[in-house]
């Protein structure tokens, strides 16, 4: 009951992205664990039970901390509506695991993909939009003609928040291609528009790459041009540059190669 609850909730109430994170991970929770329970039975041995649980579903790792966060999210919640006095799972730590670095693409890939996309006019823009702003699927899917202005791009990110990322030479001419119109720019759902992203990259002969390494090639890019990595976390619209750090061995790679150049 509480989980139905909380899912009513989180649709009102939080990104599309958050509440469909959430009902997955609930969804799970409730089959590694007894659904008929008092809520105030619940102990951190359950959520370990659905750490269990997903790591023989062959879960990822980063898969499961997801699942960690969006579960403890939930029963944070559970306190502030007074059905517990403590969140149960207060202090647990995610696992420990190492990250791969991003995936992204290099110029001449860039320039394959446009090749490829040829004169589909709705997917060149999105995968320009992808690259020249780093914006995410949703923010992409979200996007309508009056968060186009002269020199910058409105994006809505996550939590409700926005940021403007200038809009580069490129990306200006591609736009200037198109009429202004009214209300969103891209007329197809998200998953539709990751499928056909996905189906041009595999043409490409990228099918390992995935459209939210999109994302990381526009910051990667970035940083291999020498941009700082602050400006990077404000251009993604990181709120914590922990996360923009993901990028820093290519910002040492770059500095490296400057060095090596000197010629003494």
């Amino acid at each position: 009951d509480f989980c139905k609850e909380y899912l009513f909730w989180a649709e009102k109430n939080r990104a599309w992205g958050t509440y469909d994170r959430a009902k997955l991970s609930l969804e799970k929770f409730m089959q590694a664990v007894e659904r008929r329970r008092q809520l105030s039975s619940i102990t951190r041995r359950d959520l370990e039970a659905h750490i269990d649980y997903c790591r023989q579903r062959k879960n990822k790792t980063s898969t499961i901390n997801i699942e960690i966060r969006t579960i403890k999210a939930a029963f944070s919640m559970a306190v502030e509506w007074n059905y517990l006095k403590e969140n149960p799972f207060k202090g647990f730590k995610q696992i420990k695991h190492h990250k791969d670095p991003p995936r992204f693409l290099s110029i001449p890939q860039i320039e394959k993909i446009f090749e490829v996309i040829g004169d589909n006019e709705r997917y060149r823009l999105i995968f320009a939009l992808y690259i020249y702003t780093g914006a995410r699927r949703r923010e992409i899917n979200n996007l309508t003609w009056s968060d186009i202005k002269n020199d910058f791009i409105i994006l809505k990110g996550k939590g409700y928040k926005t940021r403007m990322v200038p809009i580069c030479s490129k990306l200006k001419e591609i736009l200037n291609e198109y009429d202004r119109g009214v209300g969103r720019i891209i007329g197809v759902s998200g998953e539709q528009m990751a499928r056909q992203i996905k189906f041009y990259l595999k043409k490409a002969g990228y099918g390992h790459i995935r459209p939210h390494d999109l994302r990381h090639t526009f910051a990667s890019q970035l940083v291999m041009s020498g941009v700082d990595l602050r400006t990077v976390q404000e251009l993604l619209g990181h709120s914590s540059f922990n996360t923009t750090l993901v990028y820093a061995h290519l910002s040492q790679k770059h500095l490296q190669e400057a060095v090596n150049k000197l010629p003494y």
